[in-house]
């Protein structure tokens, strides 16, 4: 897998990602020291034109900087549901999330708001690419992720396990107002859809964001933003 930008290639060394090789455009300015963290980890540093690196990112926007890193490999479903109940935790259940960059974002928020893991549908879903890794500013590298044949059964031994799953729509109780309970699932729909019926069916309860502007929707990346800040908040400081 190819990973560009500073941040990104910053965070693949930090967590500890296999990296292969390094490449860098001959006057790149490493104003973040990524390469003396990549000289401290042993990893291999190639000077390469403008050309060559946007041949192996497939992009311009690469900021002077290319990774080749072995690929993100999800978890066991089991073990991430085993911390989240152990742990009193929480996961975040995304139900066919098929833009990349909205993916990426919400790696993002996860790794901000100590998200134990997050739960894809093997079809129709995005999956982990470079775009997402980029969005997600090198996230993906923090937060665990499971991959599950069938979102519905994933859901329903979540709860045979003993947590609660709670679902991010327009229609539920106001968020401001709502109590999360733990061990938590925090499920969100696609983007224009929102949640399916399926899914909607195994919900424990449904909260919605309140809004006070003009537009009547979120971007699925921004809600979960807010929601799970929201359980972040009650968990981990109001709580301590």
């Amino acid at each position: 897998m190819v990973v560009y930008g500073v941040n990104p290639v910053a965070e693949a060394i930090r967590a500890g990602y296999p990296i292969l090789k390094i490449y860098v455009d001959e006057h790149f300015r490493d104003r973040e020291k990524v390469l003396k963290l990549a000289k401290e980890n042993g990893i291999k540093v190639v000077k390469a034109s403008k050309k060559k690196l946007k041949e192996i990112s497939k992009t311009e926007k690469h900021q002077g900087i290319v990774a080749i890193v072995s690929p993100v490999e999800p978890v066991d479903y089991g073990e991430l549901v085993e911390k989240t109940i152990s742990e009193n935790g929480y996961l975040l259940f995304l139900d066919r999330i098929e833009d990349p960059h909205n993916l990426g974002a919400l790696f993002r928020s996860a790794d901000a708001f100590r998200v134990t893991g997050i739960v894809l549908p093997k079809d129709r879903s995005a999956t982990i690419t470079e775009t997402v890794v980029k969005a997600s500013t090198g996230a993906v590298f923090y937060v665990p992720f499971s991959v599950v044949n069938s979102f519905s059964t994933a859901l329903k031994e979540f709860k045979e396990s003993g947590g609660w799953l709670v679902g991010l729509e327009a229609g539920g109780k106001p968020l401001s107002k709502f109590s999360f309970p733990f061990p938590l699932g925090l499920v969100a729909g696609s983007e224009g859809r929102g949640i399916s019926r399926s899914t909607m069916k195994l919900l424990d309860e449904v909260v919605e964001i309140e809004m006070g502007g003009h537009v009547n929707s979120l971007n699925v990346s921004n809600a979960v933003a807010i929601g799970l800040y929201r359980v972040f908040t009650e968990r981990f400081i109001l709580n301590g």
